[in-house]
């Protein structure tokens, strides 16, 4: 009987702590964004393994191996769906330490399947409160 109790709460357990655990991977807003600002065509890519790219003007920051000013970079991302609005943080990496630079603090919003809003407080600033100033409208490419 013990050993069916054990079972039991063990069971019971598990259920509780993988209903709360939300994988990246598995989330919606993978994929490959287009979004325009002012007239420019720029792109977002959150990958199922963590990492975040921007392209604007062919230029591209992020990824799992970028250089800026000769230093090798990685940018991630991680959002908490848990705030209204959801808040999204990129997080660029040192590569050679293994150490985090800095964040781009912002918020996403899932308009839909296939469309997203975000903000991001440029400049090391504050994580936007709502999506009135400088937010960007992505559509869904892949």
């Amino acid at each position: 009987m013990k050993i069916l109790k054990a079972l039991s709460l063990t069971a019971v357990l598990f259920m509780f702590l993988t209903s709360f655990t939300a994988s990246v991977g598995d989330s919606a807003h993978v994929g490959l964004w287009k979004g325009e600002d002012k007239g420019d065509m720029g792109y977002l890519e959150l990958t199922s393994d963590g990492y975040a790219t921007f392209e604007f003007q062919g230029e591209k920051m992020g990824g799992k191996s970028y250089y800026n000013d000769g230093v090798e970079l990685a940018m991630t991302y991680e959002i908490d769906n848990k705030k209204t609005p959801a808040h999204i943080d990129f997080i660029m990496i040192d590569k050679s330490e293994n150490s985090e630079l800095g964040r781009l603090k912002g918020i996403i919003d899932m308009k839909s399947r296939d469309q997203l809003n975000l903000a991001i407080g440029f400049g090391g600033g504050s994580r936007p409160a709502d999506f009135t100033v400088d937010a960007l409208l992505f559509t869904r490419v892949k």
